[in-house]
């Protein structure tokens, strides 16, 4: 078989700039940019010129949307917070001195009044030491009378009258001083009420301050809650507010912000809102859970539309609102400022009107002065 001589020439030059046309594109980016930009030109180019022939470019598509109109209504919002039930007269009666408990005379579920003993402590010191009191009070009880018939008839001196009506007395003071001592063993009622539980047993002992009985009233009910110190400004007294408790079956009972605490807890860094229900509910126990909410704010004709249609962008809160342009239905970006937020609503402050058609679905793909068509229009 015969080769031409300029065969291999040819052959090796055409490999040369394979692979040097190769390697350029591998190791030259400004080249191989150059060459996109230049084909890019060039496709953009015939596309040009094909919408020309054929009537410009196609339309783009409108994009569904739904609207509302913000009408201006009556918008609350509520602090929600959890709470416990107490009482007015919730106490746990205490021991008011040392000893062992000789009788318990109530227990759980009786009914008693204002000052009934409930228990007594062992007195029997106190009552030795009253009863040889007394003893000594009746001598002196008797030297007096007789002292004051002589003094009457001018017989003895002023002197033996004063001093067994001065050691009577006395007697009598001290014996007016272990009477009250000797109540502080009797363990009393400070008002009327139920009795939810007895502490101690019979012949335990007992100390000052020690609980011996716990007594509630049932009435007086009122709820307790601890609100952060962030909302120190915005609950007053008088406030209304909702309370539900869930034991109670979690209807909605109205109540009202009665007292609002000055201080603050130094741990929790919370205060106590106190609130009296305005319905009488006798079902109510001592430290049942109750959930509160507390209106703090109102306003009467607010502009109120969904938080979640409400965009945020680095420096503004916006809505897309429906507009006409060239007689077309597009979407403006529309910048509000917004106020308090409740149950998924939020007020707006400024920037819409009753009339604008807010973009309330279909918003989240859409870009200032995209075409919109408005569904069921």
């Amino acid at each position: 078989m015969r080769f031409n001589s300029t065969q291999p020439a040819a052959l090796l030059l055409a490999g040369t700039l394979l692979l040097a046309s190769c390697g350029g594109e591998s190791k030259d980016p400004k080249a191989q940019l150059e060459k996109l930009k230049s084909e890019q030109a060039a496709t953009q180019a015939k596309i040009t010129e094909l919408e020309a022939k054929t009537g410009g470019p196609a339309e783009a598509a409108a994009t569904p949307v739904s609207v509302m109109n913000a009408k201006p209504e009556s918008f609350k919002s509520y602090l929600e917070v959890q709470g416990r039930v107490d009482f007015d007269q919730n106490a746990t009666v205490g021991s008011r001195a040392a000893g062992s408990l000789t009788s318990i005379r109530v227990q759980r579920g009786d009914r008693v009044g204002k000052g009934q003993v409930l228990a007594t402590v062992d007195a029997s010191i106190l009552d030795a030491n009253m009863a040889e009191l007394r003893t000594r009070m009746d001598l002196a009880k008797t030297i007096y009378e007789k002292q004051k018939g002589l003094w009457d008839q001018q017989i003895g001196t002023e002197v033996q009258f004063l001093q067994a009506r001065n050691n009577y007395q006395a007697l009598q003071r001290n014996l007016a001083t272990l009477n009250q001592q000797r109540a502080l063993y009797n363990v009393v009622a400070p008002f009327a009420g139920s009795v939810d539980e007895v502490l101690p047993k019979l012949g335990e002992i007992t100390a000052p301050g020690a609980p011996v009985v716990r007594l509630t009233s049932g009435t007086g009910g009122k709820i307790l809650v601890d609100v952060s110190e962030a909302y120190g400004n915005s609950i007053k007294a008088g406030d209304n507010a909702v309370v539900t408790i869930p034991d109670l079956g979690g209807e909605e009972i109205p109540a009202t912000v009665r007292v609002v605490s000055r201080s603050i807890n130094a741990t929790s860094r919370t205060f106590t809102v106190e609130l009296r229900l305005k319905e009488h509910t006798t079902d109510l126990r001592p430290n049942m859970v109750a959930t509160v909410r507390i209106q703090n704010y109102s306003a009467a004709n607010a502009m109120v539309i969904p938080v979640d249609i409400v965009q945020h962008d680095e420096q503004n809160s916006y809505v897309y609102v429906v507009a006409q342009e060239a007689g077309k239905a597009v979407a403006k970006k529309r910048i509000i400022k917004t106020g308090n937020t409740y149950n998924g609503k939020v007020e707006v402050t400024s920037g819409l009107t009753a009339e604008d058609k807010i973009i309330s679905g279909g918003y989240q793909n859409l870009n200032e002065g995209q075409k919109v068509v408005v569904q069921g229009a």
